[in-house]
């Protein structure tokens, strides 16, 4: 099959969309698919931030078996619909990833986008998946929700596994708890709540933060740690890759996901740690409690409660038996749920029913 990905974002650019997109198509050409990812990193004709056309989509999609659009693409996903419409190409997947949040007049026209469009771009589709029922249900596609397929997104098991600590690769102390963050600090990923986790780090007084990301952000972040009196227990890291990644993951005691709005959808860096057998404490948001089993794999408390994070990080920091208890179910329940291999096989049941049904 051909098969022609649509993302807003793609590597090295920062954003789940892209990564999700850019692993799935590299999956299926590991598997003998003709798979290609097209983005506005890659062939961007129009581009305002996230938003932006693809230069000329119709000869990307003319002689595709299947268009798979990574939504929202403002811009592009409206364009892509239309040709489904048409008759351009064959088939149309599309992934409804998360809903895009912003205060002001970036929301208004969000919403308005949603109110106007988006109901008829959801309609070309002939599958549409979300990573969890769950946030589809408390989202702008709850009216879809039913019919959509529930295709968890997944992490490689055995890259992603329980291993010896690396924390001098951080400069972190041998002996110190320490909490990990791994998520973009850039105006897009503001959501992330690395302000919220910073001041939850300012109670937990013997506890080191390591934090992986980057962006225009990361300077304001870098500040609040140290107008918090925290600088010297806050660890920032570029963006890593690879073995650095693992790395990270093993060198924590604990994994604060601490997101405070509907912008966050399910958290892949989340099931990530618990693959390396590290506990997660998470915001209790739709999408991200199906990703920690609260009260087994790690602990869910409030978004945007810095009391409630500060409480629960320093409840399995200060309890080895109840961490190591968390990070042993947290790497099983991976290994039962949330594999790449379980993810890319039923994605590739969709594409066959797809096919089959409308060939």
């Amino acid at each position: 099959m051909k098969i022609i990905h649509f993302s807003c974002v793609a590597p090295p650019q920062v954003g789940g969309i892209g990564r999700v997109a850019s692993q799935e198509v590299a999956s299926l050409v590991e598997r003998g698919e003709d798979a290609y990812l097209v983005s506005l990193t890659t062939h961007a004709g129009f581009r305002i931030g996230n938003a932006g056309s693809i230069h000329a989509v119709e000869h990307f999609v003319r002689d595709a078996d299947i268009v798979h659009l990574h939504y929202p693409f403002y811009g592009t996903a409206g364009t892509i619909a239309r040709l489904r419409r048409e008759g351009v190409f064959k088939h149309l997947v599309m992934t409804l990833h998360m809903d895009a949040t912003s205060a002001g007049v970036k929301g208004w026209i969000f919403d308005a986008y949603r109110k106007s469009f988006q109901p008829k771009i959801l309609a070309a589709a002939d599958a549409l998946l979300v990573s969890s029922k769950d946030y589809a249900e408390h989202s702008s596609y709850k009216d879809v929700a039913s019919s959509a397929i529930e295709l968890p997104f997944g992490v490689d098991e055995t890259r992603f596994s329980p291993g010896p600590s690396d924390r001098g690769r951080f400069g972190l102390p041998v002996d110190a708890p320490v909490i990990l963050f791994v998520g973009g600090m850039d105006k897009a990923h503001a959501f992330k709540g690395v302000d919220v986790l910073l001041r939850a780090a300012a109670n937990l007084p013997d506890a080191h933060l390591l934090l992986v990301g980057e962006g225009d952000l990361k300077k304001s972040y870098e500040k609040l740690a140290s107008n918090l009196g925290i600088a010297s227990r806050c660890h920032f890291a570029d963006s890593i890759k690879d073995d650095g990644l693992v790395a990270a993951y093993r060198s924590a005691d604990v994994f604060a996901f601490p997101s405070v709005s509907a912008a966050e959808a399910f958290g892949l860096v989340a099931v990530e740690a618990q693959s390396c057998g590290i506990p997660v404490v998470a915001s209790d948001l739709p999408g991200v409690r199906t990703v920690v089993a609260d009260g087994q794999t790690g602990f869910l408390v409030p978004a945007n409660d810095t009391k409630a994070l500060a409480e629960r990080l320093n409840q399995i920091l200060k309890d080895t038996e109840l961490r190591h208890r968390m990070g042993e179910a947290a790497r099983q329940r991976v290994l039962d749920r949330f594999t790449w291999t379980k993810h890319m096989d039923g994605l590739m049941e969709v594409y066959s029913e797809v096919c089959a049904s409308r060939s």
